[in-house]
């Protein structure tokens, strides 16, 4: 699973942007804080029950990510056992990246291949 943010190209300056808004944004974001890191590129089981709970699709925005995040619960009920490196805390820890990312100017995507 990867979360990843698309910078469109200007044709009249030929710089990298980002909308926010209607605004170009030629700077770049902020950098991502180290305690979210983990959860730019992950690979562990678990994430097959987030994305079934989530969407059909292989991508969508954080924001749409996060609008459907479930509950420990449900992942507890949809998956049977988790690895030592996925429990609860971890749940709620890429939840809160989630958030970091949702909150920030330009759209970060996620996807996975499964």
């Amino acid at each position: 699973m990867y979360i990843t943010c698309t910078f469109e190209i200007c044709k009249e300056t030929g710089r990298h942007f980002y909308y926010s808004g209607y605004q170009k944004i030629y700077d770049l974001p902020d950098v991502v804080p180290e305690a979210h890191r983990e959860f730019v590129k992950m690979s562990d089981d678990a994430l097959e029950y987030y994305v079934r709970l989530v969407t059909d699709e292989n991508s969508t925005s954080v924001d749409n990510f996060l609008d459907k995040f479930p509950d420990w619960s449900s992942i507890v009920e949809d998956g049977s056992a988790f690895s030592e490196s996925w429990d609860e805390t971890t749940h709620d820890r890429f939840r809160e990246a989630l958030v970091w990312f949702s909150e920030q100017k330009i759209c970060y995507m996620i996807s996975w291949v499964y």
